[in-house]
């Protein structure tokens, strides 16, 4: 049998101190020196829950706890929702700069035969031709670097 003060009881029942005072006033409720005792506020009051303070923060606590861990798995979720879409848009852009690296691969080979080929263009043109062959050469070499 524990005894409570009548102030602690009503914080514990979640009522006020003047509803436990009418209680034991009108003889429902029994005191003992002052105090009630649990047992006579599980008769008087047999539907509540008599969880003392720290029952009450320890449960508050481990709400709490179990909110955070909640969130955290939330969170936890949402980084490798992140790091899929991350991973998915490397690998596009790699995929395209690969495809940007074989295209540029054929230009230079381009610009390297269209060099070759006005080099024996010009060789073989006539005297008045070869000038403008030449600046055309001058031209594409300054554009393939």
């Amino acid at each position: 049998m524990v005894k409570l003060s009548v102030s602690k009881a009503a914080r514990m029942l979640g009522i006020s101190r003047f509803d436990i005072q009418d209680q034991i006033n009108s003889g429902k409720l029994q005191t003992h020196e002052g105090y009630v005792t649990t047992d006579s506020l599980r008769l008087a009051y047999p539907n509540a829950s008599l969880h003392s303070e720290q029952d009450k923060h320890i449960q508050k606590m481990q709400q709490i706890k179990d909110d955070a861990l909640y969130k955290s798995g939330s969170v936890d979720a949402v980084h490798a929702e992140n790091e899929k879409a991350y991973v998915s848009a490397i690998a596009a852009l790699k995929s395209k700069l690969y495809k940007e690296e074989i295209k540029n691969q054929h230009y230079e080979m381009v610009f390297e035969e269209l060099s070759e080929r006005l080099e024996v263009l010009e060789a073989c043109c006539h005297s008045q031709d070869r000038e403008a062959l030449h600046k055309l050469q001058g031209w594409v070499k300054t554009q393939s670097h």
